[in-house]
């Protein structure tokens, strides 16, 4: 350990090290904290292959787990005795030149692209919150708030730098390690590290409109209805983020509506383009929404209520074909039965995102690793608790709930859609989440990571030929 500490010039934390050890161990969920033997915090790209070197040497070898942003609710960014590479001082983002891309290092946050974005005039697609990592979202697909006009983040990388399980450093891109390429968009990270992104910009797509529009859970056959209708003028400039939750002070079920409306200028498209919910035949109680200027201010509207939240917190989800009723209705109807069941875990919630799937089926099931490519949408079920004692039961309702949803969609559209790798804990078969794609992704974890040093998420079996 102290000669694998005299070659970087990063930092080796250790439970010894206190605070600063306790403070890299934290995730976005208290669930996906775990004691490592130690974390290294690389300055270089050039810290990372000795790290891999030190712990591969070992007898037994150290598990390695990456963590970048440590948003996702699984232990993939931590181990338990072993060696976490954090990406965190890795963060620099630099914008080219000409505008037209953007470099961003592994370990930054969509927050810090989206200050630099603010500041010259242009948008990428990236995630809807400032604290998601830019690696695990772009990895997985990435669906954000300009997809609907460009398609996932995935799609819009043109090339990357990744450090390979033998510790070489090559940058990849469709000329350049075409292979690797294609599977990082969609197939995780089973690998490499990513430690830069090449993404390609746009223009800037605001002002933004932004907020929430609420209604009592008594009208959610309304709400529904009036979702299906909107869908059918529905372009890629807008998006809806449905919520089942219980806000507080009176806990009672309700139904949000988060929309997303680019180009809203003077707040005329808005006003426009969410009049049906408004001003349809079901009023709702509460709404807020305001134009702002751009994805950094977006990125950080539900700060607030994320702050109170609690942080024992499970995620499950998975794709759907379209907002059936029966369907969307079998869920709200199991989620009020839980969250009515035990208020320790009331905080649990279900959103289902509506963005214009009409980018993201131009690109083929089998030109990236993400193979879902029909239109199509996602939906999360986030599994909340205040206390210890009611986790399995918040963990249960989450995978439960997402396997409803993967069930009942396959009934209803004839169409088993499969699992959506960023929302995946890590017991989903690899078949499910990579279909017709697995096995040639197969072969390129035989070509790039043979020994299997990328351990964690949903793990591919290399194909040897």
């Amino acid at each position: 350990m102290q000669a694998l500490r005299s070659t970087l010039k990063g930092n080796i934390l250790t439970p010894d090290s206190g605070e600063a050890y306790t403070a890299a161990l934290r995730r976005n969920s208290d669930l996906s904290t775990l004691p490592a033997k130690f974390i290294v915090q690389p300055a270089l790209y050039e810290d990372i292959p000795p790290v891999i070197a030190y712990a591969t040497s070992q007898t037994p070898p150290l598990e390695i787990a990456v963590k970048g942003g440590g948003a996702h609710s699984s232990t993939w960014a931590s181990s338990d005795g072993g060696v976490v590479i954090d990406l965190s001082k890795l963060n620099k983002v630099t914008l080219a030149e000409d505008k037209k891309s953007i470099s961003v290092q592994g370990g930054a946050l969509w927050g810090d692209v989206y200050e630099v974005t603010a500041k010259a005039h242009v948008d990428v697609v990236g995630s809807p919150l400032w604290f998601v990592g830019v690696g695990g979202f772009t990895l997985g697909g990435g669906y954000g708030p300009l997809s609907g006009e460009y398609g996932l983040a995935a799609d819009n990388l043109l090339s990357a730098t990744v450090v390979l399980a033998n510790g070489q450093i090559v940058k990849t891109s469709n000329e350049e390690e075409p292979d690797l390429f294609w599977a990082i968009r969609g197939g995780g990270g089973q690998f490499g590290i990513v430690v830069e992104f090449v993404i390609k910009t746009h223009p800037y797509a605001g002002p933004f409109a932004s907020g929430i529009i609420a209604y009592p859970g008594t009208e959610i056959a309304n709400v529904l209805k009036i979702i299906r209708e909107w869908k059918t003028t529905q372009t890629p400039a807008e998006r809806l983020t449905l919520t089942f939750s219980r806000p507080a002070p009176h806990f009672k079920p309700s139904i949000a509506l988060l929309p997303g409306v680019l180009h809203d200028t003077d707040g005329v498209r808005s006003k426009s383009v969410l009049a049906p919910f408004r001003e349809g035949p079901v009023k709702p109680v509460f709404e807020k929404i305001a134009t702002v200027p751009d994805m950094l201010t977006v990125s950080h509207g539900a700060d607030a209520s994320l702050a109170h939240a609690p942080r024992r917190l499970a995620i499950r989800g998975t794709f759907f074909s379209d907002f059936f009723p029966e369907l969307l209705t079998a869920v709200w109807e199991k989620w009020v039965a839980f969250t009515e069941s035990n208020e320790d875990v009331r905080g649990s919630g279900v959103l289902w995102d509506l963005t214009s799937p009409e980018k993201l089926v131009q690109v083929g099931p089998g030109d990236t690793a993400l193979r879902v490519r029909e239109p199509h949408y996602w939906m999360a079920v986030q599994g909340r608790s205040t206390t210890d004692a009611s986790v399995p039961a918040a963990k249960e309702f989450a995978e439960s709930t997402a396997r409803l949803v993967r069930e009942q969609n396959a009934e209803l559209s004839g169409r088993d859609l499969g699992w959506f790798v960023n929302m995946c804990q890590g017991d989903e078969k690899p078949e499910d989440v990579f279909g017709e794609n697995l096995p040639r992704l197969r072969k390129i974890k035989a070509k790039y990571d043979p020994k299997k040093v990328w351990s964690k998420g949903i793990v591919i079996e290399p194909l040897f030929e």
